[in-house]
């Protein structure tokens, strides 16, 4: 991830303090645009080649212009052949099947431009242009501005890995005149940075040999043993590791003067896996729910099954988080994690439909607690592990 990079990270360091610095002596809010602007192309230029930037804004400038014309006129067969492009070209830079498609020439140019930018978070900026879209078309963009457009897209703490805003807040606060320089967002900045630096330099360092492999643990235990606990300081490892990197850059964000969303509150003492999936990476979930599960519910109301409202929810929940497993990777374990996800909500659907107006008391909640991690656990083993040692585990274990 970005901040992984230490080079980078004083890069980054440096730029922030010189953005502080500029800051405090103008007080201007309008320059909070110009700097940020600044600051994500020399941060980008560190990460891929000038021409992968121009390909990349040249893309975004078409985006911005499709969204101008689709919050001035509503073409929704415009905004769906847009979609389809952009959904084309993730799944040609992400898939080897699609890309075998596509002739060596080709291929070469989509490996020199998009296939080898291993640290930028292509699939993110995707994501903020599909918001930007459909919100220019719902009408729900308050301000076409360019310049917020582009650092909307390209913000240096967030692009790589989230958390996932929207242009309605980010905008709001690029562009927030102050009178005086906002010190309590810049300490809270610098605490939030410290905290995820703890978790990333401190304690995932302890736990990940372990919590990737259960086969460092063999040696000292049995094989049920091995893979239990693996499984348990995997939960441990991509909480940590995960919420961390998005502790210092919301922090590094508010330090520049943004108020950037939360992407965690303590997932793992979710009492249901709906629970869950609002606590957990927050921000994405909130994207699969708006431009996923529920198109897909009104893709469905409008077919006969409508009058089967558990069984359009069950659709709804597995074609999301079949989607939800392709887009974190290629390979059929991510496939399976998704479904597993899809499933559990599911039947987590249909048996609160028939327990509905039940009160659960404490001790049902501390048994949901703790049913919902171990469903969880289970979950990131088929996230963490490919099929082929998926197979090679399941017959360790049988």
């Amino acid at each position: 991830m970005l901040f992984g990079d230490y080079m980078l990270f004083f890069d980054i360091l440096l730029f922030v303090l010189l953005f502080v610095a500029c800051k405090w002596i103008f007080k201007r809010g309008w320059l909070n645009n110009v700097l940020i602007l600044l600051g994500n192309a020399f941060i980008l230029t560190k990460i891929v080649t000038p021409r992968s930037v121009f390909i990349l804004l040249l893309l975004s400038l078409i985006v911005y212009g499709v969204g101008v014309a689709l919050k001035k006129r509503r073409f929704k067969r415009l905004l769906a052949l847009i979609l389809t492009l952009l959904i084309a070209i993730f799944s040609v830079r992400n898939y080897p099947l699609v890309q075998s498609w596509f002739g060596e020439w080709w291929d070469a140019f989509l490996q020199k431009h998009f296939f080898s930018v291993e640290k930028l978070g292509l699939s993110y900026i995707f994501f903020r242009m599909i918001h930007w879209l459909v919100e220019c078309y719902r009408q729900n963009i308050r301000s076409i501005n360019v310049l917020s457009y582009v650092n909307y897209l390209f913000f240096f703490p967030t692009f790589p890995a989230g958390p996932i805003d929207t242009f309605n807040n980010f905008h709001y606060w690029v562009n927030k005149t102050r009178v005086r320089f906002n010190l309590r967002m810049l300490l809270a900045g610098i605490g939030r940075i410290f905290i995820g630096a703890v978790k990333l330099l401190l304690i995932v360092p302890l736990i990940k040999e372990y919590a990737v492999d259960y086969n460092t643990l063999l040696p000292y235990m049995g094989a049920w043993s091995a893979v239990c606990l693996a499984a348990l300081l995997y939960s441990i490892y991509i909480y940590i590791d995960f919420s961390g990197y998005c502790d210092v850059a919301i922090g590094t964000a508010y330090m520049l003067g943004i108020r950037t969303p939360e992407n965690f509150n303590l997932p793992y003492l979710s009492s249901n896996i709906s629970e869950f999936w609002k606590r957990w990476h927050i921000t994405f979930s909130s994207f699969l729910k708006i431009y996923v599960f529920k198109p897909v519910i009104a893709l469905l109301n409008s077919t006969p099954i409508v009058k089967r409202r558990l069984l359009v929810s069950v659709i709804a929940y597995i074609v999301t988080f079949f989607v939800c497993g392709l887009w974190h990777g290629s390979t059929l374990n991510f496939v399976f994690w998704g479904l597993w996800h899809g499933i559990g909500l599911s039947v987590y659907k249909i048996a609160t439909n028939k327990n509905a107006g039940k009160n659960n008391g404490s001790l049902s909640k501390i048994i949901g607690v703790a049913i919902t991690f171990v469903f969880v656990s289970i979950g990131w083993i088929f996230f963490n592990y490919p099929v082929e040692q998926l197979v090679e585990m399941f017959n360790l274990l049988f």
